[in-house]
């Protein structure tokens, strides 16, 4: 076979074959659907979806998106339950949906049924649809309603008569927008397009012509103004990220592993990727360039039309351009334009932009003979083409692989945690959250162990940053006498967030002593202490030795602690007030016994972790470092009295420069360092 595309001889055998994608990606879509667990933003999904309407409809207007999926799911849940393959099962079905939806938009962009074959084959095996379409969020949701909403403007396009479309668009684009913010990104290009082919067909009758377009759009907008306050709200006040810089060319790269290999593809292997899928779009874009240079415009959809007004069509790959690339585009521009000034940012975000890809792929890379106003499709152009789509489809089936059977992209383990608690947990130990917000998914999977929420919030919040001071009162009043617990399992999950110095495991071991190793599992890990004494619990940074040494008129060590375990306790302030950002700083330096003999270097690092750079500190508020015994000591911790020569520096555009001390030294001498293990 040397053409692309066999041509499918008939509608039954087209419609067969759509039928076989559908099926097809309905299994993919509940195959292995419960055999991981929820994660946490899944857990969120299944505690809101559970609350009453006006609950519901509260938690949601305080939270980053709208209620309409959370209306979605808490109808399905009260018929078909609360598990995780019920609560997966509507993105399953929209995920689904996808695929009829973006053959018939196909079909009625290009006008070709092999385009609509494509479009939907792809669509059927893409690792990102796969993906979001197992996953309890709104996603797979909103991809569905995208595509819906830009058949809707296709068939007003061609029949702007057809009054039913209309009220179709309107009610489409509102589900949209109470389902995600950025459903607005998509509602611009879609607009944007519509407007510009008919100021192409049209010229200045353009808005007598779109009249009704644009009254549905006011009609969408007048539905959704009892949201706006929330909308705003939230665009003001989320403090879900640390504030800085957006990294676009970072951010740029996740796209595009994204929309190419999905999530299931290790970033060592994807990023390669992106060459071959770059050459494969550009042809892609080539291919209907060429059809677009050559190109009559497309025959009338219906008998029938002949009362509507005369148009200038556009060529039928031209108008390929006009829609899937503003499609493609504008979202993508948009999100990562509002991610530059308050940096939220992840790709999953964009997801509703991928159509725009799989129509331009589908479109460059299918037959046409069914036009004769074409040109016929060279040998090499056919090679190209089926070489391309073979690419696709193989690094596709190769992620939707990985996805199933690699166990590198299991999702966060609380089921497996909450089992291994429930197995092992004593009634004198009690369950410690760190980070707090996770109790939606802790509750779901464990809702007779209670925690301790550290902090206890509901959504991240990066400025909850926990200190010895708000964590004395909940720690001490979990293990008061009266409570009977004296023994604690932390779980830490995004502590490099919340804690991401250490604090309460540092409080628990000041306050009684830890048990065995970590136990680890995928993104969280499990450590237990025990004999815990409350009143040994800090109020205070547990500073053993007083230093107070300025480096640089930047940063001021207080003072260190060596505790029990061996780890080095470092307690810095950050004493710079400018508001510009500081440079990174970073701490080094050699450690000795206390007659000279060499032990360990201790390798670079910030002051107080690598996830909290200094400029995240608030300024005057002591922060501690904590420095494994392991790492400042080596592999082999030998009780000892040891000594640190450290040193403290800043990197500027990879100039290194280091600070000095008042007395114009650029390094302190911390001794003694007492280790004794018990």
């Amino acid at each position: 076979m040397n053409r692309l595309n066999v041509s499918i001889g008939g509608a039954r055998l087209r419609n067969l074959c759509l039928i076989a994608f559908i099926l097809i990606a309905f299994a993919l879509r509940i195959y292995k659907l419960d055999a991981q667990s929820l994660w946490y933003d899944e857990g969120v999904t299944a505690d809101v979806a559970q609350r009453g309407l006006v609950d519901l409809t509260q938690w949601t207007a305080n939270d980053i998106q709208p209620p309409l999926y959370y209306y979605v799911v808490a109808g399905w849940g009260r018929l078909a339950g609360w598990r995780e393959w019920s609560l997966r099962f509507p993105s399953a079905f929209f995920g689904t949906l996808t695929v009829p939806l973006l053959a018939a938009l196909a079909w009625r962009l290009t006008r070709r049924s092999n385009a609509a074959l494509l479009a939907a084959l792809l669509a059927t095996v893409h690792p990102l649809l796969l993906y979001y379409s197992q996953e309890a969020r709104m996603y797979a949701m909103l991809t569905a309603l995208g595509v819906l909403i830009g058949y809707c403007v296709l068939r007003l396009a061609d029949q702007p008569k057809d009054r039913r479309f209309y009220l179709v668009y309107s009610l489409t684009a509102v589900a949209a927008i109470y389902t995600h913010y950025f459903a607005f990104f998509l509602l611009m290009a879609f607009g944007g397009a519509f407007l510009f082919e008919q100021w192409r067909s049209h010229g200045r009758q353009m808005l007598r012509v779109s009249r009704g377009f644009l009254l549905a759009n006011l009609l969408v907008l007048v539905l959704y103004l009892p949201w706006f306050t929330a909308l705003f709200t939230r665009l003001a006040v989320d403090a879900s990220y640390w504030q800085g810089e957006l990294k676009l060319w970072e951010a740029l790269r996740s796209i595009a592993i994204s929309f190419t290999s999905g999530q299931t593809v290790e970033e060592t292997q994807a990023i390669p990727l992106l060459i071959p899928y770059l050459c494969v779009t550009g042809l892609a874009l080539l291919f209907l360039a060429r059809q677009t240079s050559s190109a009559a415009a497309p025959p009338s959809l219906h008998a029938g039309q002949e009362n509507e007004p005369k148009l200038r069509s556009l060529p039928a790959a031209f108008r390929t351009f006009s829609y899937a690339l503003p499609w493609l585009i504008l979202p993508i521009v948009a999100v990562l334009v509002l991610a530059s000034f308050a940096p939220k940012f992840n790709a999953r975000y964009v997801m509703i932009a991928l159509p725009g890809l799989i129509l331009v792929w589908a479109a460059g890379f299918s037959r046409r003979s069914e036009s004769r106003d074409l040109p016929p499709i060279s040998n090499l152009q056919s090679l190209l083409s089926t070489i391309s789509l073979i690419f696709i489809l193989a690094t596709s089936l190769y992620a939707d692989r990985n996805w199933f059977v690699n166990p590198a992209f299991t999702k966060d383990e609380w089921r497996d945690v909450a089992a291994f608690l429930h197995a092992r947990i004593q009634p004198d130990e009690t369950v410690v959250l760190v980070s707090g917000h996770a109790w939606p998914v802790w509750h779901y999977y464990a809702p007779d162990l209670p925690a301790v929420r550290l902090p206890n919030i509901d959504v991240l919040d990066v400025n909850a940053v926990l200190t010895f001071t708000n964590t004395v009162a909940p720690l001490r009043a979990a293990f008061a006498s009266e409570t009977g617990k004296t023994g604690a399992w932390i779980v830490e999950w995004q502590n490099d967030v919340v804690d991401p110095t250490g604090v309460v495991p540092v409080q628990l071991e000041l306050a009684g002593r830890e048990k065995g190793q970590p136990s680890l599992f995928w993104k969280l890990n499990v450590r237990r202490f025990a004999n815990i004494k409350p009143k040994h619990i800090a109020d205070a940074p547990p500073i053993a030795t007083v230093v107070n040494v300025n480096f640089g008129d930047q940063l001021l060590l207080h003072g260190y602690t060596v505790v029990d375990n061996g780890d080095l306790l470092l307690f810095w302030e950050r004493t710079a007030t400018h508001q510009a950002p500081l440079a990174d700083i970073q701490i080094t330096g050699q450690i000795s016994t206390t007659n000279g003999m060499f032990v360990n270097d201790l390798h670079d690092q910030r002051p107080a972790g690598y996830a909290y750079p200094v400029d995240r500190w608030p300024v005057g508020e002591l922060v501690m470092g904590r420095i494994p015994a392991t790492h400042w000591l080596g592999d082999q911790v030998v009780d000892g009295t040891y000594q640190l020569r450290l040193s403290v520096y800043t990197v500027t555009a990879g100039v290194l420069t280091k600070l000095t001390t008042s007395k114009g030294r650029d390094f302190i001498e911390l001794a003694p360092l007492t280790v004794r293990q018990d």
